[in-house]
Order: structure tokens, then sequence, then C-alpha cells
């Protein structure tokens, strides 16, 4: 089925830039000289193989979202269907709470690198590690389990969008594999499951935006209160450091909390949105894998002047060796990151 142009190119070619940034990002991690990551550098390999997994996904199982009144649908664009058609939506859908789990990670690690740098140091490897793998895992798990048996099919949700989807799509809903919300003009017990499935995704993803605001107190107030025995390098490499993490979790927020949101409640309450919200939304969730590590790439210094443009930047240049004393302090640092 297709969609537009947009939602068909803009998920491959998310792919490709995933499947170049990331394992830019692995080897500029990996070959840092100057600047010791210590366990950083382990999860930040977790990081990347997660990116390129949830870029796969998408590019194998394509998504595309339909409006209609009280309904939202999430549907596999490039299938027939099948019985295991729902399970595969489920799955991709997974990585969306799999990017929560991922930032929330991300923040408990510079927390503890901060507050308790100790911990980092004598018990990431392996045991943190393995933590947060199985972290990741539970979010996906929980956000596909959600998916599947509170946002299943039913022949009364082919029924009701039946009409308008032939007329914008030209196809039949009936050969379509989908997961969907019918909130209203519908059964009790349809109505009753869709509600409870967008209240416990939203609730999957309001406290992982909770936890990320409250850790980013914490650590903005520990950067204030440390910053007094900091050096100036060291206090200027920390304010980078937790630029990056604040870019990190905007993206989140504008290509997976907000889309999500705009798809869920937007149905619930029969807002109207034009159904290019919702083809934007299931495109915009496709483009977290390369904007988190390009993220990380351009905000460090240390890994931005080590990029391929750095080489061929003179300025960049004179920048990596005016900045080489931070590198050192960084190192010294065991980068409490």
């Amino acid at each position: 089925m297709f969609v537009n142009w947009a939602h068909y190119l803009v998920p491959k070619i998310s792919f490709f830039l995933s499947l170049v940034f990331n394992p830019v990002f692995v080897y500029l991690i990996h070959s840092s000289k100057h600047v010791l990551f210590g366990n950083y550098r382990y999860l930040s390999y977790f990081f990347a193989i997660f990116n390129l997994c949830a870029s796969a996904a998408d590019l194998l199982i394509p998504v595309a979202v339909f409006y209609y009144r009280y309904t939202f649908v999430t549907l596999v664009v490039d299938a027939m269907r099948s019985e295991q058609g729902e399970a595969s939506i489920a799955f991709r859908c997974s990585f969306i709470s799999g990017t929560y789990g991922i930032l929330n990670i991300h923040f408990i690690f510079r927390y503890l690198s901060l507050k308790s740098n100790n911990i980092i140091k004598n018990y990431f490897m392996p045991y943190g590690l393995l933590l947060s793998v199985i972290y990741v895992l539970f979010h996906m798990s929980i956000w596909a389990m959600i998916d599947y048996f509170c946002l299943h099919s039913a022949p009364e949700m082919r029924d009701y969008i039946r009409i308008p989807f032939r007329k914008l799509h030209n196809e039949s809903i009936d050969n379509i594999n989908f997961v969907a919300g019918l909130f209203s003009e519908a059964s009790p017990d349809i109505v009753q499951r869709s509600w409870a499935g967008i209240v416990l995704l939203t609730m999957i993803a309001s406290y992982s935006m909770i936890l990320y605001f409250v850790l980013g107190y914490k650590i903005i107030t520990g950067l204030h209160i440390e910053s007094v025995t900091m050096s100036q390098q060291t206090a200027q490499m920390q304010k980078q450091l937790f630029k990056a993490l604040t870019i990190q979790t905007i993206i989140p927020i504008c290509v997976s909390f907000m889309p999500c949101s705009f798809s869920f409640y937007g149905a619930a309450f029969n807002i109207g949105f034009m159904n290019w919200v919702y083809w934007v939304s299931a495109v915009a969730v496709s483009m977290f894998p390369f904007l988190d590590p390009l993220a990380i790439i351009l905000l460090l210094p240390a890994l931005r002047r080590r990029s391929p443009r750095a080489s061929t930047s003179p300025r960049l240049r004179l920048e990596k060796y005016n900045d080489l004393g931070c590198d050192v302090m960084i190192k010294y640092l065991q980068i409490k990151f």
C-alpha cells in the first residue's frame, strides 16, 4: 500500500543514515586516544546496536497511521494480512518504548557518575550493562504486550473504518494487518480495552519524561555545587556533556512522545487532526536511530573534532589543539559521563 513519497522514502533514508552514523559513533568512541570513556564505552556500543535494530525493524515492518473519528489505526504498509501480522506490529512499536528505556539508562548512568562514581567503576561491568539490556527489553516487552492484548484488531473495527479507509487509500481494510484503538461508537469491550491500552502506554512514556526532568534537575544542581571545586576546563566539559544529554532528551520527545500522544488522544477525543499529522507521526518515529548518535557526535567536542569533517577544516584542526587540555582533563576524570 502506497501512502505518499515522504512516507516511502524517509524510513529508508533514516535506515541508511543510521547505518552510517552509528558505526561512526562506535568507531569514534572505541578509537579515542586522548579521552578515556571508561564504562560509558560499553553502554555506547549497546545504544548503537539498539539503534541499528530499530532502523532494521522500521525498514522490514513499515507502518503507517490512519485516523477516522474516534479511532486510530497503526497498520503494516507492505504486507498482506496474516496470523502473525499483529504480533509483528506490536514488535515494531515496542522500539518506541525501547527509546524511552535507552534514555532512562542514559540519565541514570550520568546521575550515578556524578553522585556515586564508585558504583559505576566497580559494578557496571558486567552487572550494570546486563541490567541495562534487561531493562530495555522489559520496556519493549511491556509496550508490545499492551499493543497485542489491548489494541488488537476486531471485525467491528474493520467495519467502522472500511469506507473511509477505502476512500483515502483505495485499499480494502480486510487485507491489512493493524492494531487500533476505538474510543467511542463501538461496543463497551472494545472501548474499554482501547482506553486501557492508551492509558498504560501513556503511563510508560510519562514516567520516563518525569524521570528525565527529575534526574536532569538533580544533575544540574550537582554540577552547580561541584563547579565551585572544578577547574574552568572541567566545568566547561561538564556543561558540554549535559548539553548533549539535553538534546538527546528533546529528540525522543519530538519524534516519539508527541507523535504518539497526537495519535492516541486526537482519536480518543475526536479532535479532528488531518491525516497527514498521523503519517508524519509514523515517519518521525523512524528518525531517532540516526539522530541519537548524530547529536552526541556534534555536541561533544572530543568526538566532533575527530569526525571526517574535522580533518578537512582548518578551524576545527586548530580547535583540536587548543582543546587538548580539555581532553586530558576528561581522561583524568575517567569521563564522568
